[in-house]
């Protein structure tokens, strides 16, 4: 750490910090975007393939792929708004068990208001740290969802592009 820093910041607190953040990783931080990644993988798998293709100077889509495309994405964000609904459910819980057990500690603490909150805090930590953990699941999915539309947007735009040019050529008489 350079020196200006270790007049502001505890060394040991933040050493402290880090071994929190490794410990609350190995608990569930590894596993929850793990298990996130498996739910979207098919949509994460699209969106890259589609990275790739149109990263290509050369490349235009053919009919084919955005008709797949605009039959496969509704389906996709079907699936992964079940998935939302059931983490959004899990983020709730996390929330009412940790608010349940927070009081719960707080009753039985002594002291001031103050003393009883802190320890009480202390003692949901844990349960903090996975509320967290859902809370951004939720939002790492809902952006997902959002990027997902608005390719699906970006897919129909491109439809209608094409129906109306092949609709100008059919007007167009031949010369």
């Amino acid at each position: 750490m350079p020196d200006f820093l270790s007049e502001v910041v505890d060394s040991k607190k933040l050493n402290d910090c880090s071994e929190l953040l490794e410990h609350a990783e190995s608990i569930i931080g590894n596993s929850i975007v793990s298990q996130i990644n498996e739910y979207t993988k098919e949509l994460d798998e699209l969106i890259e393939q589609m990275h790739k293709k149109t990263s290509r100077e050369d490349y235009e889509m053919s009919d084919k792929e955005v008709e797949k495309l605009l039959v496969r994405l509704p389906i996709l964000i079907y699936d992964i708004n079940n998935v939302l609904m059931k983490v959004g459910i899990k983020e709730d819980l996390s929330r009412i068990i940790r608010q349940n057990n927070y009081n719960e500690a707080f009753v039985i603490q002594e002291g001031t208001i103050a003393d009883k909150k802190s320890a009480a805090e202390i003692m949901v930590k844990e349960e903090l740290l996975l509320e967290t953990t859902w809370k951004r699941s939720v939002k790492i999915i809902s952006q997902k969802i959002d990027i997902a539309e608005e390719l699906l947007g970006s897919i129909k735009k491109l439809i209608s592009k094409r129906m109306e040019e092949i609709n100008l050529i059919k007007r167009t008489p031949n010369y």
